[in-house]
């Protein structure tokens, strides 16, 4: 049974920065050693006024509220990847917030800005550089998900291989597919105007697969037996057997990849993203 957890929504809600001369102070560890990480890719403190309008103190505020948030819902613990495109370099974008590790890979050039991570539908897209089998607890409790702001009409993430073995999400021109192993799930023509969403796709009660818009859950599949493909997951374009294929023009939020989510913890994930994303004003 999913069980909706309130999120507390409070960033950018106190004043960071106490009186008597005393500056903002971390709540999370894992908050900190993020921003730390972003601090040293971008070589000082990210100029949070020019890109997002948000001094300083606030923003390190809103990354704090983040993650206490992902911990009140039950869904931090569930992460292995998390990308929040936050700093506005390639650099910075690279981080994986569940880890400060610089982990991403570019292709064709993409640029970064305080949109995120940009992508010109030709062939520019990013690498999660990884072996999604090695990274999930098991092949049958796992979620994957994108948020972007599509120009294109296409929305992409994940990776197959040659025997039609992996997980993806690709939406394109009105066909959105979550795709895993030998079984698809398609809606077509139902969601003809995707634009700026946030897909997920997850196994958590298996053997049913559930893709969801936003968090409205839009289809169901059985894939009892998935075996998560070798190949990296590729953002805004999707690695078929190792070739990226329907590259998408337009810019993505955030990415994640994480073991398996209750229709709850989809509910619960889009209403922090949304939040930390409206703060960025993005």
């Amino acid at each position: 049974m999913a069980i909706s957890i309130a999120i507390s929504n409070s960033i950018g809600a106190r004043d960071n920065a106490p009186s008597g001369g005393g500056g903002f102070v971390w709540v999370n560890s894992e908050a900190e050693a993020y921003y730390n990480a972003v601090t040293v890719a971008n070589g000082g403190d990210v100029d949070t006024v020019a890109l997002y309008g948000q001094t300083l103190n606030d923003t390190k505020q809103a990354i704090d509220t983040r993650v206490t948030d992902l911990k009140t819902a039950g869904v931090f613990t569930k992460l292995v990847r998390d990308y929040p495109f936050f700093g506005g370099t390639a650099d910075t974008h690279a981080i994986n917030g569940m880890n400060a590790a610089t982990e991403l890979l570019y292709f064709g050039s993409p640029t970064h800005t305080n949109l995120g991570l940009v992508t010109n539908g030709a062939g520019q897209y990013a690498s999660m550089n990884n072996s999604f089998s090695g990274e999930v607890p098991s092949s049958i409790d796992w979620a994957i998900g994108v948020d972007t702001n599509s120009v294109n009409s296409k929305i992409m993430m994940g990776s197959r291989d040659a025997s039609n073995i992996g997980a993806a999400i690709r939406y394109r021109l009105s066909t959105l597919i979550g795709y895993a192993t030998n079984s698809g799930l398609t809606v077509s023509p139902a969601i003809s105007s995707i634009g700026d969403s946030f897909l997920v796709l997850s196994q958590a009660d298996e053997p049913t697969a559930r893709l969801y818009v936003d968090s409205l859950e839009i289809s169901t599949s059985s894939s009892s037996g998935l075996i998560p493909t070798t190949f990296p997951f590729f953002i805004n374009a999707w690695n078929n057997s190792g070739g990226a294929i329907d590259a998408v023009s337009g810019s993505t939020k955030f990415s994640f990849v994480s073991s398996g989510l209750s229709s709850g913890d989809v509910s619960n994930l889009n209403t922090i993203n949304n939040t930390f994303q409206t703060f960025l004003g993005r």
